[in-house]
């Protein structure tokens, strides 16, 4: 049985058998009733007609009165507001209704918005009782959430731009520093062909003085001196697309990109007796952003030259690059070295920025930060390093 229907059969049978029992068993009924209907949380109102007979205290305290005696004879429309009155004329013309929602008036003519039920429990007598619910409060704690969620999203994107921000100024001093590794390589690649140059003009200065130049002799000059500073022009061709911005996913040949890599470094390297072995199976493609693949390359590889040039072990000194393809067809590139390893201490802390194991002066810091923020947010993949038997080991997975 519904609680309106318990309370209903409660009030018709306290308020309307008085003439059938006497007035001291009426009025411990009326006690009891009002003891029981105080106990719930809704505000509770039995109308006669449309006219107010009797409330609870929640009723009272809800439409913000002293005592029910300023509610009670009073019309229930005198206590909807405008905006509400034809739904809420809508809603007691039938005999029962589920909640719904509209704007009521306090006492003192405050407009608050309540959430309503009501049902008819006597037809005889024209009664309909109304349970009300105050919303008020819950109103201002949602209006509340929702600036607090709108303020948390502008937050979160004020955030966000900053890290952007901060990411972009990394980026710049990154890209700063390989400038200026680039430059270095730059001047290794074009010493030898430089030399040459420089041994070719003397000779034939020479052979000019010693009138021993004929026509051979200048179309060898010719040949010999365009062909170093072909490979010179190359060499800055090179380097200016490693730095060009390619925002264009491209399927591209492993081993063919790591091996022009190597063609890049492989002066650098062999000054400080550095030899790189490739280990990469034959056809093994990817699709990703080849620039930026080299920049991240070129970046482990020049942490393992730091490392070997460096190093106390006086053994062959040399870094292989393997790649293949794993169980679940991902492409796995694998840098090792054969230098001291890492402290187990440092490892944790590699890939944050600015942190460097190098002299003051000596490394950025930015390296290993910039080359795990290229591969997990640009390429999707992911990067770990470990301590192999011969050096250290990094593993990339795209």
């Amino acid at each position: 049985m519904s609680l309106e229907y318990t309370l209903g059969e409660f009030l018709v049978f306290g308020l309307f058998t008085f003439g059938g029992i006497g007035f001291c068993v009426w009025k411990r009924r009326q006690e009891r009733l009002s003891r029981f209907i105080d106990l719930t949380i809704d505000g509770i109102v039995l109308s006669s007609n449309g006219v107010i007979v009797e409330v609870n205290q929640q009723a009272v305290t809800t439409f913000g009165s002293f005592s029910k005696y300023q509610l009670l004879g009073k019309n229930v429309l005198d206590f909807v507001a405008p905006i509400s009155k034809e739904l809420v004329k809508e809603k007691l013309a039938m005999s029962r209704v589920d909640r719904y929602e509209c704007t009521l008036l306090k006492s003192n003519g405050t407009p608050f918005p309540a959430l309503i039920r009501g049902t008819n429990i006597s037809h005889k007598k024209h009664l309909r009782l109304s349970a009300i619910v105050d919303l008020s409060e819950l109103k201002k704690t949602t209006q509340a959430l929702e600036a607090l969620n709108q303020t948390l999203a502008q937050k979160v994107e004020e955030h966000i731009a900053k890290n952007r921000q901060q990411e972009m100024v990394l980026f710049q001093q990154a890209r700063h520093a390989q400038m200026g590794e680039m430059i270095s390589m730059i001047a290794h690649q074009w010493r030898q062909p430089l030399n040459v140059l420089s041994l070719m003009c003397q000779n034939i200065v020479f052979k000019y003085k010693m009138n021993m130049l004929d026509d051979t002799l200048m179309n060898t000059f010719k040949q010999d001196s365009m062909k170093q500073i072909i490979q010179m022009s190359k060499t800055i061709d090179d380097f200016r697309n490693f730095f060009k911005p390619d925002r264009t996913k491209k399927v591209f040949d492993v081993k063919k990109q790591l091996l022009y890599v190597s063609e890049m470094l492989k002066d650098v390297y062999a000054t400080y007796h550095i030899e790189l072995i490739i280990k990469v199976d034959d056809g093994l493609k990817l699709e990703s952003f080849p620039n930026e693949f080299n920049q991240c390359i070129i970046n482990l590889l020049n942490n393992a030259k730091d490392v070997l040039v460096n190093t106390s072990i006086k053994n062959e000194k040399f870094i292989v690059i393997s790649a293949f393809k794993n169980e679940e067809g991902k492409v796995v590139i694998i840098v090792e070295d054969s230098g001291d390893g890492i402290d187990e201490s440092v490892l944790p802390h590699l890939f944050e920025p600015y942190f460097s194991t190098k002299e003051s002066g000596v490394g950025t810091g930015l390296g290993l930060y910039m080359t795990k923020m290229i591969i997990e947010a640009h390429m999707q993949g992911s990067i770990r390093i470990s301590n192999a038997q011969s050096g250290a080991r990094f593993e990339i997975i795209l």
